[in-house]
């Protein structure tokens, strides 16, 4: 009678544990859907800069952004840029050098409550320049011109995540003026610890 009892209690357990992670992935998913609908909208009504060398992609460029992606990134999500490309062109930038794509950078908009009210915050989903290319200074170009666009449609701040062990790149972040936030893991791929960075413009 006590094991019945054990048993039904085990299995009404496993039932509300599995029911409340079911939830909770519902929510998760509710408040990236909205997420993604309200940063859809701001990005809409974004006001561009000229940018020497950078323009924000077309269909066009597609292909060969993928490619440089691919070429940087083991497990980069390449499904994810498309979807950039389709719904946030205005904030996915591509850097052109003698008529060749050399380098991207995209982000998704990030909108946010605080004590201080409403906030539109910015996170660099994916930057990467062709090997060629790296280590001068082009993709430093493309953060700070993206950036300086940030500014001027009212974005509070930028966050992006790093692999921990990336030191290149962690240096060229703080170089721009990024600060570490956290340590955190599974967001640059599976079992990977990163930094989230931060760079307040307001």
């Amino acid at each position: 009678m006590i094991y019945y009892q054990w048993s039904c209690l085990k299995v009404t357990f496993m039932g509300i544990t599995k029911l409340h992670t079911r939830s909770v992935g519902y929510l998760m998913s509710f408040k990236k859907l909205l997420r993604d609908i309200t940063g859809n909208l701001l990005v809409r009504k974004w006001k561009s800069i000229e940018k020497e060398d950078i323009v924000s992609i077309e269909d066009s460029m597609l292909p060969e952004v993928l490619r440089i992606q691919a070429e940087g990134f083991k497990d980069g999500c390449p499904e994810k840029l498309i979807r950039y490309s389709k719904n946030s062109k205005n904030i996915f930038y591509v850097m052109e050098r003698r008529n060749k794509i050399v380098g991207y950078c995209v982000y998704y908009l990030k909108p946010s409550l605080s004590l201080k009210g409403f906030e539109k915050k910015s996170v660099v989903s994916s930057i990467a320049t062709i090997r060629s290319f790296r280590g001068k200074g082009f993709a430093e170009k493309l953060l700070r011109s993206s950036i300086e666009e940030m500014k001027v449609n009212g974005i509070s701040s930028v966050l992006l995540y790093v692999n921990v062990n990336n030191l290149p790149a962690i240096q060229l972040y703080k170089k721009i003026g990024f600060r570490k936030i956290k340590q955190v893991k599974n967001i640059c791929g599976q079992k990977e610890r990163c930094y989230e960075m931060e760079l307040r413009l307001a």
